[in-house]
């Protein structure tokens, strides 16, 4: 047998003997009724703070005692670093709906701004109906005028028309002329 492959037996045999000794511990926890996780603040407090000290100072002690303990502050520490993600992806998402509420709000007013100036440009109904109405009167009254005026014949003839005009062109410079 080589060292290395010795050595994992060894630490696969030390490795089952933590859990069994964790199995124990916790074990003996419930028969006394005692749970970690939901012992007084004081008391929590207390424990939080042997750990931070075991942590910070390596202290070691030796039993089965420090392994419930070093669980416990893996724990901890586990739930601290969940809780801090959780708290960076919400802040995260606050963010992200803070810039789409007021994109949202963007939007809102812009179309209020669109509806105030279509209701400025807009006439309303009664306007409306007022101005068709006085519409449709002119509308009768110029087709009455137009029905009113003399039919003119649809056999114009043109060169006449122009010679009568030249005709009465010229009087009217003669008479001016007789004028002056």
């Amino acid at each position: 047998m080589d060292k290395d492959t010795s050595r994992r037996i060894n630490i696969c045999k030390t490795v089952d003997e933590v859990r069994m000794l964790n199995a124990q511990n916790d074990k003996l926890l419930k028969d006394f009724g005692i749970d970690v996780f939901t012992l007084a603040d004081s008391a929590q407090e207390l424990l939080d703070q042997f750990v931070q000290i075991r942590l910070n100072t390596g202290l070691c002690i030796e039993g089965p005692q420090m392994s419930f303990l070093e669980e416990f502050l893996y724990q901890r520490e586990a739930k601290r670093l969940e809780a801090k993600t959780q708290a960076i992806t919400l802040r995260s998402d606050v963010a992200s709906l803070r810039r789409q509420c007021d994109n949202e709000a963007k939007d809102v007013r812009r179309l209020e701004s669109f509806l105030e100036d279509a209701q400025k440009l807009a006439t309303s109904t009664d306007e409306f109906e007022k101005k068709k109405a006085n519409q449709e009167k002119n509308n009768e009254v110029v087709k009455g005028k137009i029905e009113s005026l003399p039919s003119i014949p649809d056999d114009i003839k043109l060169d006449e028309l122009i010679a009568n005009v030249r005709l009465l062109e010229e009087e009217d410079a003669g008479r001016r002329g007789a004028d002056k």
